[in-house]
């Protein structure tokens, strides 16, 4: 089939595998015979005998269309028109779905001796990224929800924001060294939140993912090398974590600006720790605006100082191990005080040293 007249771009060929991209989707056309996993309404959980997946944005002309007839509906019509296109049996593919642009996806690839290992993925975690564990925003039971666990509706399971990856690996896997392999994956998209420190919207944590994350991953049938270990001892386990990790970081970059420079930032480091500022301006300084706008003002200024963003996390850090149970209230409370004290004595920043602890005497 000759792909060149197609709506779609060709964005990477490989010798197992076509990866194809048009306005809202990425489709990967499956060469060898492959199996897999996937978290999806179609053709969800394992299979031998998938001949495509896809990663696939709703806009909000989608939504209303999935939400009239359904997700599964919506996601065979879709693969039914994407089979048509591009020759594969619409009743053999999966996908996942997201709210993120198909042009801010990224791919990562990396190779050590016979192993090949790829990861395509989109995400955005602006205002659904959370930690595991947090408190959950519906209860199910018999496919009915419950949408009132708490007093808020910001805990919303309709919030925008999802990190999706696609993987494929060379090399052939059994059922359950796909699965380890799958657990690998996840955890490195925890790192890979670790490491831009990417607050949970839900919590004072750092977040390991959003409420609506998707994996697929497949391995290759027709491969001559078979493993079974795929965890972080393993080489394959490495080489999926290296991808999962530059992937994610690489496209919520594009997706929403968030970089390690756009990180190092004092006041996002303490928005983790959400205090209601209002209260801070009106009832605690008692400011009226144009003495809250040069205050603000001030905060701004310094905010982005690289000693001080240092300075701010060390005090969240230890706020953080006081709240495992790892340092008693005194031990916290000296050692945030020291560093109050000692470190954050420059003039210019004492606006900041105000903020930060009155943000500290909400939880110490």
């Amino acid at each position: 089939m000759n792909y060149d007249d197609l709506e779609f771009e060709l964005l990477f060929e490989s010798d197992n595998d076509y990866i194809f991209r048009n306005q809202d989707s990425i489709i990967v056309k499956f060469k060898s015979r492959r199996n897999g996993i996937v978290t999806s309404w179609l053709n969800g959980g394992y299979h031998e005998d998938l001949e495509a997946v896809f990663n696939h944005q709703l806009s909000q002309k989608n939504i209303t269309k999935y939400e009239e007839g359904g997700i599964l509906s919506y996601l065979e019509d879709l693969s039914s028109n994407l089979a048509d296109k591009l020759d594969f049996n619409k009743d053999k593919s999966s996908g996942l779905v997201t709210s993120a642009k198909m042009i801010n996806a990224v791919i990562s690839r990396r190779t050590y001796r016979k192993l090949d290992v790829i990861a395509i993925s989109t995400g955005g975690v602006n205002v659904n990224a959370g930690s595991a564990g947090d408190p959950a925003s519906y209860y199910e039971e018999n496919g009915e929800f419950d949408l009132n666990l708490n007093d808020s509706d910001s805990n919303s399971p309709h919030k925008p924001g999802t990190i999706n990856s696609i993987i494929l690996i060379n090399a052939k896997l059994d059922e359950s060294s796909l699965l380890l392999a799958e657990m690998t994956a996840t955890e490195a998209k925890s790192v890979a939140l670790r490491q831009l420190m990417v607050s949970s919207s839900y919590s004072n944590d750092i977040a390991t993912g959003t409420g609506t994350d998707g994996i697929a991953i497949f391995s290759n049938l027709d491969s001559d090398n078979s493993l079974e270990i795929t965890g972080k001892h393993s080489k394959l386990g490495e080489l999926i974590a290296e991808v999962v990790i530059e992937s994610v970081k690489k496209t919520i970059a594009n997706q929403t600006w968030l970089t390690e420079t756009y990180q190092s930032n004092a006041l996002l480091r303490l928005d983790r720790y959400r205090v209601d500022m209002d209260s801070f301006y009106s009832n605690y300084l008692k400011l009226d605006e144009n003495a809250k706008k040069d205050f603000i003002v001030s905060l701004s200024n310094i905010m982005h100082n690289p000693e001080l963003v240092g300075y701010v996390s060390l005090i969240l850090h230890v706020l953080d191990q006081y709240r495992y149970c790892l340092m008693t209230r005194e031990t916290s409370r000296r050692v945030i005080d020291s560093i109050l004290k000692n470190q954050l004595n420059k003039k210019k920043w004492i606006n900041m040293k105000i903020l930060v602890d009155y943000v500290v005497n909400q939880f110490l």
